[in-house]
């Protein structure tokens, strides 16, 4: 493995159409064991393919994480406006290699401080039980958990909206803006 203290920080930001061929390919990359835990199920590439297809959507936030211009890392918020109060599931994939940097962490705080700017009452997720890393992720927010067929459902109210979450979630936005204004390749 690389040193780590080498790697340049990555770029986290919100996806858009225009991303879905660098979504694909992420989710194509997951090995079989990451890809099972984020779909719940072995899934085929054309599945896989088909979901890309779709993962950029108006009920739908999609955060990537970009290491030299490709994505490793996603974190979605889904059925931001199925309901009202707002209920939103998440859902995080990370490249196995890309795995126990914190990256994880990373998206889940944006997923947090998104689903609260949007009025979230409930953000839910499901998991696998021997899925450590993410019970690890959202133990953080102390969630209710029910456990069902070696599945976990984790459930926690994100807090109010504040002005600092405004402002956070916009300094992230224009510092991403900036990055891709000033460098295009990245």
């Amino acid at each position: 493995m690389s040193d780590r203290t080498a790697e340049p920080a990555p770029e986290i930001r919100k996806l858009w159409k225009g991303d879905v061929p660098e979504l694909k390919q992420h989710l194509l990359r997951l090995d079989t064991m990451t890809r099972y835990s984020r779909f719940g199920a072995l899934v085929s590439d054309d599945f896989v393919a088909n979901y890309a297809e779709g993962a950029i959507a108006a009920d739908k936030l999609v955060f990537g994480v970009f290491f030299d211009g490709h994505i490793r890392a996603i974190g979605e918020l889904m059925g931001l406006f199925k309901s009202w109060p707002n209920d939103a599931e998440f859902a995080l994939s990370v490249e196995a290699e890309w795995q126990n940097r914190g990256i994880g962490t990373m998206l889940f705080a944006r997923l947090v401080t998104a689903s609260q700017n949007r009025g979230v009452k409930s953000l839910q997720g499901l998991f696998f039980h021997e899925n450590d890393k993410m019970q690890r992720i959202v133990a953080r927010h102390h969630p209710q958990i029910s456990r069902n067929s070696g599945q976990i459902e984790a459930r926690f109210d994100p807090p109010w909206a504040s002005p600092m979450s405004f402002a956070r979630e916009l300094a992230q936005d224009a510092a991403s803006y900036f990055r891709r204004v000033h460098h295009p390749m990245a």
